[in-house]
C-alpha cells in the first residue's frame, strides 16, 4: 500500500516511493488484517451463541438479520439474551467485557491509518547529514487519536483476540449446561450437535 505522502511525491515526480516504507507498510497491515480475521471469528461464534439462546424457528433468517449487524450490536444482543435467560452472572459480564475491548481495538486497528513518524525533531538544515529514527504511528480517522503501533503489539493483540475465542468457547460449555435447551437450533461450528 502506498501511502499517501507517497503517492503525492509520485504524482509530482519529484522521487519514488520509499519502497522500504512500502515493505514494513505491508507487514504491519497484514498483522493488523490478522487480527480483524481473527474478530471476524468471534464473530460466528457470537452468532452461534444467539442461535442457541434465542431459539428462532427461522435460524436462517435470525443469521441474515445478524450477518447485517456490527460487532457492538451483536454484544448488546447477546447480553439481553443471556439477561433474558438468566445467565448474566459475574462471568458473563466478564466474558462480555473481554469482548468489548477486543471489538475496540478491532475497530481501531480496520480504522486508522499508518504512518511513519520521527521520534525527535530534527532541524531541516540537517536532516541530510543526520540518522533520523522513525516510528511507526496508527491514526485513528474517526476520533483522529494517535498511537504507537509495532509488530510486537500487533502480535499482542492477536494473542489476545484468540485467548478471547478460547475463553467463549469454555463459558459457551457451561452456557449450554446452564440454559434452556433449544427446540430450533440445531447445532453449528462451535456448538455442535451435542448442545441440542
Amino acid at each position: 500500500v502506498l501511502s499517501g505522502d507517497d503517492m503525492l511525491a509520485s504524482h509530482y515526480d519529484r522521487a519514488d516511493p520509499d519502497w522500504r516504507e512500502i515493505a514494513e507498510r505491508s507487514s504491519i497491515d497484514e498483522r493488523r488484517g490478522l487480527v480483524i480475521a481473527q474478530v471476524a471469528v468471534l464473530e460466528d461464534l457470537i452468532d452461534e451463541f444467539l442461535l442457541y439462546l434465542e431459539d428462532p424457528a427461522d435460524q436462517e433468517k435470525v443469521q441474515h438479520d445478524l450477518d447485517r449487524l456490527t460487532l457492538g450490536p451483536r454484544l448488546d444482543r447477546l447480553e439481553r439474551a443471556l439477561t433474558a435467560a438468566r445467565l448474566l452472572d459475574t462471568d458473563a459480564v466478564e466474558r462480555l467485557a473481554g469482548l468489548r475491548a477486543v471489538a475496540t481495538r478491532r475497530n481501531q486497528l480496520a480504522h486508522g491509518t499508518t504512518y511513519w513518524r520521527p521520534l525527535q525533531v530534527v532541524p531541516i538544515r540537517e536532516l541530510g547529514r543526520r540518522t533520523i529514527q522513525l516510528e511507526w504511528i496508527l491514526v485513528d480517522r474517526r476520533t483522529r487519536e494517535s498511537e504507537r503501533v509495532s509488530m510486537a503489539g500487533l502480535r499482542e493483540d492477536l494473542q489476545i483476540a484468540i485467548g478471547t475465542f478460547e475463553e467463549m468457547l469454555a463459558f459457551g460449555e457451561r452456557i449450554v449446561e446452564r440454559a434452556p435447551r433449544p427446540a430450533h437450533f440445531e447445532g453449528g461450528v462451535f456448538l455442535g450437535p451435542w448442545t441440542a
